[in-house]
């Protein structure tokens, strides 16, 4: 394993978001621009990428009962814990909106599958794919509910059961559900249609994060950006990894998945997210630009160690 897997995997990000920051200088685009383009990726494009996941899952190809099982158990005590953890570093809700939502939720779609590609090849990831669909809905419903819940009202239940319902993505995977269980086969115009925005989310929105990052402010959020990248990159895989080698006895495939879906970047939809929800959007663009920046020497970090010391081959 050598490291062109790790920039064959994160070069194209960090592209984007340099596209972005030239954007800026040259002033193609100011924050009217940005805004406005934010709410059409968020509320247009964002839905498409969760019905096109649901819409194309095969459920019954390569389920991983044990595994599925372990990824949300594990990914549920993460997130308790940092619901917990991070109010004890920051009051400011939307701070800690922003602080949880880089943390617990990764790249899974766009960085895991790649890297799980390039170790695997394609035609042998069904199990990591079939488990990356059903985990990637239920992480964003948890974001969805924190994000809710962080904005501060004081809305009851019912209330903030509706805003769940109501939020773009949700509706993306409710219809990709529906469309699922009725076995309904779209017309081949919408489904390339629909592929074809799916397709657009990762590069635009890593241009108006690129666009939006405000330097001046990253010395100030240094500690909060300290504590998400070795959390992220560092703590949650070591855990993930280790709980599911020794006590489990994940190999093979199954514990890369693991791996892949524990130590990948922080998802670039979780700036337009916190955007959008009234959590800090800087500190989001800022988190995915570093974890994403650094994933490149922790990814090919620890791919050096599980395969040197046999876990993964």
């Amino acid at each position: 394993m050598d490291i062109l897997l790790s920039i064959t995997v994160v070069a194209p990000i960090c592209i984007y978001i340099l596209l972005g920051i030239f954007v800026k200088k040259m002033k193609w685009i100011g924050e009217v621009g940005l805004s406005q383009t934010n709410k059409l990726i968020y509320n247009i494009f964002f839905p498409t990428i969760m019905f096109v996941n649901i819409y194309n899952s095969s459920l019954e190809e390569s389920l991983n009962g044990k595994l599925i099982l372990y990824l949300f158990i594990m990914f549920s005590l993460l997130f308790i814990s940092l619901y917990l953890v991070v109010p004890l570093i920051t009051k400011e809700k939307p701070i800690q909106g922003s602080i949880i939502q880089g943390v617990f939720r990764g790249n899974l779609i766009l960085y895991a599958i790649p890297v799980l590609t390039t170790i695997y090849g394609k035609d042998n990831i069904a199990v990591a794919t079939v488990s990356i669909s059903v985990i990637v809905p239920f992480i964003n419903i948890l974001v969805v509910i924190l994000l809710e819940e962080k904005r501060g009202s004081k809305a009851n239940f019912g209330k903030l059961l509706v805003s769940i319902i109501k939020n773009p993505i949700m509706l993306g995977a409710i219809l990709g559900v529906i469309v699922k269980l009725m076995a309904i086969k779209l017309p081949e115009v919408i489904e390339n249609v629909i592929k074809d925005m799916s397709s657009a989310v990762t590069p635009i929105s890593l241009v108006l994060l690129g666009a939006g990052l405000n330097f001046s402010k990253i010395k100030k959020d240094k500690w909060y950006l300290t504590f998400v990248c070795v959390s992220k990159l560092v703590i949650v895989p070591l855990v993930f990894v280790g709980i599911a080698y020794y006590l489990f006895d994940f190999r093979g495939i199954a514990l890369a998945t693991i791996f892949a879906l524990s130590s990948v970047p922080t998802a670039v939809s979780s700036y337009v997210m916190a955007k959008e929800m009234d959590a800090d959007g800087q500190l989001s663009g800022e988190i995915v630009a570093f974890t994403s920046t650094f994933s490149i020497i922790t990814i090919f970090l620890w791919m050096l160690l599980l395969t040197g010391i046999g876990w993964i081959s």
